[in-house]
C-alpha cells in the first residue's frame, strides 16, 4: 500500500493553507490591539459586502453552527465593530450591522490582505492564480451544493 501523503490532497492541503493564514494574521492583530479572533474576519467580510444581516445568513455563509456564530459576533460586539438591530419583518430575529469602526477596519484588512497574498502568490503568474482561483470556486460550490442541497448564494448573484 502507498504511503499516505496529506501535501497530495486538496481537502489537507487546503485546510492546512487556511489555518496557517489563521496563524500569521493573529499576532498581527494583537500587535494593533484587536481583541477578537481571526475567524471573525469572516463576519466582518460578509458585512462588507451586504450590511445588515442576520446571523442564520452569517452561519450558512461561513460554514459556522449557531453557537460559533454567537461567540463571534459577541466579540465583535465587545470590539463595538458591529451592533444588533431588530428585524423590521421579523420581531423574533435581529440583523447584524457593522459600527463606524467597523466599517473603518475595511481598508486596514483589505490591505493586510493584499500584503498576504502578494507575499504567498509571488512566485505565481496571473494565469496560474485565475486557473487556482477558478478550481477553488468550483471546489467551494460543489461541496456547498453537497452539503446544503442548493447553490451559495454567492453563485446565485
Amino acid at each position: 500500500m502507498q504511503k499516505f501523503n496529506p501535501y497530495n490532497h486538496f481537502g489537507f492541503l487546503t485546510n492546512r493553507v487556511a489555518r496557517l493564514i489563521v496563524k500569521a494574521v493573529e499576532p498581527e492583530m494583537e500587535e494593533e490591539g484587536h481583541d477578537f479572533p481571526a475567524s471573525c474576519i469572516g463576519i466582518l467580510a460578509e458585512l462588507w459586502a451586504n450590511d445588515g444581516i442576520s446571523q442564520k445568513y452569517l452561519g450558512t455563509a461561513l460554514i459556522k453552527n449557531k453557537s460559533s456564530i454567537t461567540k463571534m459576533l459577541l466579540a465583535l460586539e465587545n470590539e463595538s465593530l458591529i451592533v444588533k438591530k431588530d428585524d423590521p419583518e421579523d420581531g423574533r430575529s435581529k440583523l447584524i450591522y457593522l459600527t463606524p469602526k467597523g466599517k473603518e477596519m475595511q481598508n486596514t484588512i483589505t490591505a493586510k490582505s493584499r500584503e498576504m497574498e502578494t507575499m504567498l502568490l509571488t512566485d505565481c503568474s496571473k494565469d496560474e492564480i485565475r486557473i487556482a482561483k477558478k478550481v477553488m470556486a468550483e471546489m467551494y460550490e460543489k461541496l456547498y451544493i453537497k452539503v446544503n442541497g442548493h447553490q451559495s448564494v454567492t453563485q446565485k448573484t
